[in-house]
This record gives C-alpha cells, structure tokens and sequence, in this order.
C-alpha cells in the first residue's frame, strides 16, 4: 500500500512538472495568453489525473463555514476599498458588461477558474501529506497567472520586470497559497467562490478605486494573508462543539448585519462618486470659486441632458484635460449647427478661463454643495502630488 502511495505521488509530481514546463515554455516562447487555452491546458491536466487514480468526492469538515466566511469577509473587504476609492478616486474599468465580454472574457476566464481550483482539490486530496506535490501545483496555478497578465507591463526593461513581480507574481503566490490552505479544510468550492468574487470583478464592475500600482500590489498580496488568518481564528470557535451552532448562528448574523449596513452606505457613495449615473458627487480641490463653493467643499451635480437647458450663470461642471472643473457660466456662444460653446469663470478668479468649453466636455450642472466634506480627498491627494 505505501509503495502504490508513493508511486501515484511519483506520477503526480511528473504531470506537475511536465505541466510547468510546458508552461514556461509558452511564457518565454511561443506567448500564448489566450484565456480558453489556459482553462483547456489545466482541464487536460486535472482530467488525465482522474482517469488516472479515479475523482473522490470527499466532504471537507468545514466546507460550509468556510464558504460562508469566505463570501462574507471578501465582499466586506471590496466594499471597504470603494469606500476608500471615494477619497483616492476610481478608474473606468476597459471592460463593457454586454454579451461579447462575457461571451470573450467571462466564460473562459469561468473555466480557468473551474478547471484550475479542481486540479487544485485533486491534487490536494491525491497528494496528502506529499509537500512536493503542494508546491508544484501552486508553481503550475502562479504560472497561469503569470501567463493570463504576461502582456499587462513591458518586460522588456527593469521597470516593467519589477512592476510586474510586484503586481502579478508576488499577489498571485500568496493568493495560490492561500487558496492551498482553504482547498485543504474547506474542499474546492469555498476557492471558486473567492475566485470569482475576487476575479471575475475586473470584466463586470464599471469601476474600481484608483490605489496606484504600489497600494494595489500591497493590497492583493496582504488581504489572502490576512483572511487565511481571519478564517483560522473564526474556525477555532469550532473546537467546542456544544456551541457550535449557537456560535455559528450569531457568527452568521453579526457577518450579514456588517455586509447589509455597509453596502446600504457605500452603494449610494459609489454610484454619485463614479459619476456613472444622472447625479454626481465631487471634491473640490481649489479656491477658485471660494464664496460660493470653497476647497474642500463637495458638490452635487446633475448630468446634462439637454445642452441648451444650459444658462449663465449656471454652475457648470466640465473637463479640460482629464480633470473635472467646477466654474460658473459667463458666455454662450450659440453655433449654426444648433450646437453651443461655453465660456466660464471661476468666482474668486480675476480673468475668465482662456478657452472655450464645447459641448463635448460639458458633464453637469451644480445643484448642491456640502461643507468640507471633500477634505480628505483633497488632502490625500496633495500628500500623493507632494
């Protein structure tokens, strides 16, 4: 019996290893990261395994708990980065949620996901005890990572080698560890639903706080850290088994209060700060109009839908140069087409701005303002500017 043991070991570990260097060898020649290869090339691999030693479906003690503090502690930590995001800024995702994505992006992303946390669970459960077996399955899933991202930076100088470490290789380490210590308490599917929270979000939220490479790379590679930990504590309750239903039941309830309260503050936050919808929500970070709308003010604006609602001295919102400015109406210019141009000042300022405003660039009209509510975006992002 231990013979037979060790040699399924054997055979495991040289799949494994073929696997990475086919792997390594797509990376640094043939640069292949076409998504649905990569779910088929880790589907082939767990398959052959199958056919191999058979598939043993086996319950994990903690499967359930595991899901539930999963769900729960990852979706609260999301929300707190859009809560965050409201001071740093957000990103517009590149992503369209409509049937090409999902049918080009989600689907096969959907089956490396699957394809990779089932090798994940078989090798697990093939490989207990046997640490080899661990560390190349988790070298095999950082490599498809690694592969999926291989043309997010240019590696072809340092720059792009160590933003790339940093951003993908390191994250992707501890998450595949991670998720190596989840698969083995709570079986395969607590990992594919961390996965696709986690994952999935980047082709379907439109979108996502603007951290900067540094802050991002921190983050993704110190929150699996911290949640293995989190679910390690929240698992010892268990040792006593006279309260553990009592204990889960409240465990469950405070988690559910905690995720309800927080999106029913943050959903509203996020949909005026995106400035997505027909209202907005912006931090004003000069003195431009101070007397009306001072530094560190925030206002509300409502979207413009018809350009000639527009009059002057309306409080207009526009960009110039990717920033969004906040001045009043003191010119319009009335075009044959039946289009406008504006012209604006800011109140506390001298001179009127020394451009036009096309109709282009108008986003909204003031309506509101609220007091110091935007200083600490306004000071996040002078400590970032230096």
């Amino acid at each position: 019996m231990v013979k037979g043991i060790k040699k399924s070991y054997l055979t495991i570990s040289t799949i494994l290893v073929v696997y990475i260097a086919l792997l390594l060898l797509n990376i640094f020649y043939v640069k292949n990261v076409d998504f649905i290869a990569m779910g088929i090339s880790s589907t082939i691999v767990f398959l052959l395994m199958v056919l191999m030693y058979g598939y043993e479906k086996k319950a994990k003690r903690f499967t359930y708990e595991t899901m539930f503090y999963i769900t729960s502690y990852t979706i609260l930590y999301i929300v707190a980065t859009y809560i965050i995001g409201i001071f740093s800024g957000f990103t517009a995702s590149i992503y369209r949620l409509n049937i090409s994505n999902v049918m080009h992006n989600i689907l096969p992303y959907m089956l490396i996901i699957l394809s990779g946390e089932y090798l994940r669970s078989e090798v697990v459960r093939k490989c207990e005890g046997f640490p080899i077996g661990y560390i190349l399955l988790t070298i095999c899933l950082v490599l498809i990572d690694s592969t999926l991202f291989l043309n997010t930076f240019d590696l072809s100088n340092g720059d792009g080698q160590i933003k790339f470490i940093c951003n993908i290789l390191l994250p992707s380490v501890f998450k595949n560890s991670f998720l190596l210590y989840i698969c083995r308490i709570g079986g395969v599917y607590p990992t594919i639903i961390y996965r696709i929270i986690t994952e999935l979000k980047m082709f379907i939220l439109p979108i996502f706080p603007d951290f900067g490479l540094y802050i991002e790379s921190v983050l993704l590679t110190m929150f699996p850290v911290i949640l293995g930990f989190g679910i390690y504590l929240s698992l010892r309750q268990y040792a006593n088994k006279e309260v553990e239903g009592k204990t889960y039941k409240y465990s469950k309830l405070y988690v559910y209060a905690s995720v309800i309260v927080v999106l029913l503050i943050t959903v509203p936050l996020v949909m005026l700060t995106s400035c997505k919808f027909k209202y907005g929500l912006i931090s004003i970070g000069s003195g431009s109009m101070t007397g009306v709308i001072n530094k560190g003010d925030a206002v509300f604006f409502q979207e413009i839908e018809d350009i000639h609602s527009l009059d002057i001295n309306d409080i207009l919102v526009f960009r110039k140069e990717g920033l969004l400015i906040v001045h009043r109406i003191i010119d319009i210019v009335e075009l044959e087409d039946g289009d406008r141009i504006f012209y604006t000042k800011g109140d506390a300022n001298q001179t009127p701005d020394g451009y036009p405003i096309p109709s282009t660039d108008a986003v909204g009209v003031v309506k509101g303002n609220i007091k110091y509510i935007g200083l600490p975006s306004v000071m996040l992002n002078e400590m970032i500017k230096g």
